[in-house]
């Protein structure tokens, strides 16, 4: 096959992504470019139409070898237009988490070199830490370079928790592995006590609070220790005050619980225990009094109603990583 006849037959192959698109018949157009190769939808993200590029964009979370296509795809999110960009992040993200399951399952993820795997994440690293770009985007960009950094954040964490969008910072805050790294408790321990908005505080009191084990009181020092009284302070603070997220504040407490001061309980037992989780009512039962049609029997009337089923309790709460 010559140089001549694989550029006529990318051309055909984009041709029909892109008349697929116009039809509105997205999946097709994701189709044909899945059969097409990555090449050829990276050379659709190229392009200058958006058509082409929102058709390459439907098809890039099933190429094979996807991965490739992270910084194709990266360049059309750091461009002005708002309706390929966002699309182009939320294709990305699709890409790292799906590389992150594979690795976490002991599978191979994809052929991808140590080099161009950080390539890629400083590529969306830095999407999300620029402040120009629609807050839509960015959460997108650090969700995408926090799954190419398994062990970390992506981003500059300390960076990340002084960045002026609470919105970011929240985010930041909570996408933290966990257990949380040692490495990063001192950001976080920081954005607990300084931080001016309580959800972010709250945020990275979950990181911190729930890597440890409450029933190894020495796994909690140096969490501890990080927050010092002035962590443990707004904690106290914080925690009872928080109801509209009752599930995030209960996660905080557990440093509060660990502390064991009195205070520090006092303020933990503000916040009330999980809830059981549902169990649905058994069906009903015809009633051994009720009176049967005429001429119908009525087998197993006199047996006894089903028992009703235990309350399971909620699990505890989980993000990336194990909760202990």
């Amino acid at each position: 096959m010559t140089w001549l006849h694989i550029v006529v037959v990318g051309a055909s192959s984009i041709a029909a992504m892109r008349a697929a698109l116009e039809r509105g018949d997205v999946d097709e157009a994701a189709r044909q470019g899945a059969n097409a190769g990555p090449a050829v939808v990276e050379r659709a993200l190229a392009s200058s139409d958006r058509t082409t590029q929102l058709a390459a964009i439907a098809a890039a979370p099933l190429v094979e070898d996807r991965g490739e296509l992270l910084l194709a795809l990266a360049r059309l999110a750091g461009g002005p237009d708002r309706r390929t960009a966002l699309p182009a992040g939320d294709a990305a993200r699709t890409i790292a988490r799906e590389r992150a399951h594979r690795a976490a399952a002991g599978q191979r993820a994809d052929d991808l070199a140590d080099a161009d795997l950080a390539s890629f994440r400083a590529a969306w690293a830095a999407i999300a830490m620029r402040g120009d770009r629609w807050i839509e985007l960015r959460l997108r960009a650090l969700d995408t370079a926090a799954a190419l950094d398994p062990d970390g954040t992506g981003v500059d964490l300390a960076a990340a928790l002084h960045d002026p969008d609470p919105a970011f910072r929240r985010a930041a805050a909570t996408i933290v592995a966990l257990p949380a790294p040692p490495a990063t408790f001192a950001a976080l321990a920081d954005a607990v006590v300084n931080d001016t908005d309580p959800d972010v505080a709250l945020g990275a009191a979950q990181s911190l609070c729930m890597s440890f084990d409450l029933a190894a009181p020495a796994t909690a020092r140096p969490v501890l220790d990080a927050l010092g009284e002035p962590g443990l302070a707004r904690l106290r603070a914080v925690v009872p005050s928080h109801r509209p997220d009752v599930a995030a504040a209960r996660d905080a407490a557990r440093c509060l619980t660990a502390d064991g001061t009195p205070a520090s309980i006092a303020a933990a037992r503000t916040i009330p225990a999980a809830p059981p989780a549902h169990v649905p009512a058994p069906p009903p039962t015809t009633s051994p009094t009720a009176s049967p049609p005429a001429g119908t029997d009525t087998p197993g009337a006199d047996a006894a109603p089903p028992p009703t089923l235990p309350a399971k309790r909620r699990g505890p709460r989980t993000r990336r990583g194990a909760a202990h």
